[in-house]
């Protein structure tokens, strides 16, 4: 039921996390200048011939009643739009042309900063009240703020929505994801992993779709919206990860889901001692590795040493070695995949004409990413694949910035494939970083990973917008780097493929991979619990 929750909740959250591309789109206009108004026109001469009319559409020419007479320049405060492809949207309700043009790429800026903010405190708090708790007050909250925004009547309410939904988003999206990888089995991780993103690519297509058939902004969001509803009576039968609830040391509660879970598959739970055991083993571990931090600092003063706590509390992720190199590298590799990400469009993003049609086709092309790449993972493992969608991506990223706009089969087969391998490569890295950090961090890192993702979506276009008017070519040539650089990072990092995941940072310590078994010997205990989580 869990994995039905997930997928539906993704479908919901495409709308909203590309609502940018039909809800403040670019749109013609002309401006409508006063009664007393003129509209500015200027005519480009060549060889005595009128060659073209221009038409100044944020100004317009006014009577002046000063110095005798004559006309003054004014800012126009009215437009007339061209209503062919939007019938009414946030751009043309908000007049957000001219001076206020800035505010459309703002409505998209404040969703990924949300999501920026949102991130690290979605991982913190699933870490201390649980996965379940925190999916279901983030779902909430979320479907109540997307539909009142219907009904906004300010522009500034809006992008203050904008904001919280984006910080809402990780509790839905990243939350679900890690709680979903705790229950699978670890034959099945690599299967589950990639797939729960198919339904993303499904919403790609359906919003696509359902812009065409939707032309008005309101009615569109609230289309969206609505069915999202449908998801709160299934909030009540889903259960809490039993990983979290073993290492928080809620044995009664976890003992019920597994016994649950076993029912469900037809497997039978280990002898109710074993099962205690390895439940109060996983928590000890946690537990040393607390007091073990704390014992360091035993003689510090009480306000020094209640600092230094919280301080570790904050940076837990650098605690210890092995931890410390995958978090920085894990960090560098979200950083990398959003400039690929930005990469690839930066080069096909002008060759598109229909944005509905577009869209669509931007979800088509994210299926075969989804599904192909489930298998791949099963026979090759996580770190190959994910290195050589990384070379491809940059080998794009380089040739789409020197190939002539008209060569269009080139351009679009140059197109599919970036696309293709970037899609492939985030999936990977999800699932892959999932399975690299333990469960006590687990949502931690991941969350703060994903903050490094949007961080970097939003500062890309800054690195455009400064080197590329120059030199046109110098952007793709940063971005197609950055794909080989995510690539090579790849390559210090174990393989996670058949392992079963660490629970605590002394087991990611004291193992010499992390694909390997716990070191105090419980192979079989484990194994049994892996086989009660399918």
């Amino acid at each position: 039921m869990f994995f039905l929750a997930t997928s539906y909740w993704q479908l919901q959250l495409v709308p909203h996390t590309h609502s940018a591309v039909f809800l403040t789109p670019r749109v013609s206009y002309t401006c409508r200048p006063p009664d007393n108004g003129y509209t500015i026109t200027f005519t480009t001469y060549a060889a005595g011939t009128v060659t073209r009319n221009t038409t100044e559409n944020c100004h317009f020419f006014a009577n002046s009643s000063e110095d005798g007479g004559g006309f003054v320049k004014e800012p126009c405060r009215a437009w007339e739009y061209d209503n062919l492809t939007f019938t009414n949207t946030l751009t043309t309700q908000f007049d957000l042309v001219c001076s206020s043009d800035y505010l459309r790429a703002t409505y998209e800026q404040m969703y990924m900063f949300g999501m920026l903010v949102g991130a690290p405190l979605a991982g913190i708090l699933s870490d201390r009240f649980g996965r379940k708790t925190v999916f279901s007050v983030g779902i909430v909250s979320y479907l109540i703020l997307s539909i009142a925004s219907c009904w906004l009547p300010s522009f500034t309410a809006i992008l203050a929505s904008r904001f919280f939904l984006g910080f809402l988003h990780p509790a839905g999206l990243q939350v679900a994801y890690v709680l979903a990888m705790e229950v699978c089995e670890s034959r099945y991780r690599s299967i589950v992993g990639v797939l729960l993103a198919l339904p993303w690519a499904l919403g790609t297509i359906a919003w696509g779709i359902w812009a065409h058939l939707l032309r008005d902004w309101k009615w569109l969001q609230l289309a969206v919206s609505l069915p999202g509803l449908i998801l709160l009576p299934v909030l009540w039968f889903l259960d809490e990860s039993p990983r979290w609830l073993v290492t928080r040391g809620q044995f009664d509660r976890a003992q019920k889901i597994l016994e649950k879970a076993a029912h469900w598959n037809d497997v039978q739970l280990p002898p109710p001692g074993q099962l205690e055991r390895l439940m109060r083993n996983i928590q000890k571990e946690t537990i040393l590795a607390k007091e073990e931090i704390m014992a360091d600092h035993e003689g510090a003063l009480p306000l020094r040493r209640r600092i230094w706590l919280v301080g570790l509390k904050v940076f837990v992720l650098f605690r210890t070695p092995r931890l410390r190199r995958i978090t920085l590298l894990i960090y560098l590799k979200f950083l990398m995949v959003s400039m690929v990400f930005f990469g690839i469009e930066l080069n096909t993003g002008r060759f598109t004409i229909n944005p509905f049609l577009y869209m669509s086709v931007m979800g088509v092309m994210d299926l075969p990413a989804y599904t192909l790449m489930a298998p791949i993972l099963v026979r090759l493992g996580r770190k190959g694949p994910l290195v050589v969608c990384y070379f491809i991506s940059g080998a794009v990223i380089l040739g789409l910035a020197f190939v002539a706009p008209n060569a269009g089969w080139l351009v679009t087969l140059l197109a599919l494939v970036g696309q293709l391998c970037v899609t492939s490569a985030f999936q990977v890295l999800r699932l892959y970083s999932t399975e690299l950090f333990p469960t006590e961090v687990r949502l931690r890192g991941l969350a703060t990973g994903i903050l490094f993702f949007h961080a970097t979506t939003m500062l890309c276009p800054t690195i455009s917008e400064k080197i590329g008017p120059g030199k046109p070519w110098a952007p793709s040539l940063v971005f197609g780097l950055a794909a080989f650089l995510a690539g090579l990072a790849t390559l210090p990092l174990p393989e996670t493929g058949r392992g079963l995941l660490p629970d605590t940072v002394a087991d990611l310590e004291t193992t010499q991979d992390v694909s390997m078994n716990r070191a105090d010997g419980s192979v079989t205990e484990e194994t049994e619990m892996a086989k009660l989580r399918a």
